[in-house]
């Protein structure tokens, strides 16, 4: 069995965008940023990990709600696309195709904790316990 699954987490780069296919589908994109600390030689560093995300259909839909500097949750599978530079060298886009996300946001955070979050699946996925009888996450203010 072969299986391909995405986890991340991290901050949108931007408003996504939001197209259309010829299907009449809509598609939304956008850039997802993960920076993490390390250190080289004793200084400090950052780096940041940068990943293009696409969401069809309702999820399009509902990710245009989200803004610059969101901090989501994204499940999905990882892609690559082929594609040629204007040098006409072919290159490979990679991409995740989310099939879930949920917006991160702090506890004390009013709007989060207004927020809907009567959906389905957003609970379920995030505050299932674990086997040790552990919740994986105390609180999520919202899911989308």
């Amino acid at each position: 069995m072969q299986e391909n699954r995405f986890h991340l987490a991290g901050y949108l780069a931007g408003r996504p965008t939001l197209r259309s296919l010829p299907s009449g589908m809509a598609v939304a994109n956008v850039r997802l940023g993960q920076t993490y600390r390390l250190s080289r030689n004793d200084l400090p560093a950052e780096h940041t990990n940068w990943f293009s995300l696409v969401f069809y259909g309702d999820l399009a839909t509902l990710a245009m709600e989200l803004d610059k500097g969101t901090n989501v949750y994204v499940e999905g599978s990882f892609d690559q696309r082929p594609t040629t530079d204007q040098q006409g060298r072919k290159r490979y886009d990679y991409e995740v195709r989310v099939q879930k996300f949920f917006r991160i946001g702090r506890a004390s955070d009013e709007a989060a904790r207004s927020a809907p979050s009567d959906l389905p699946y957003a609970h379920e996925a995030l505050n299932d316990e674990t086997e040790s009888g552990d919740r994986l996450v105390e609180s999520v203010p919202w899911a989308i």
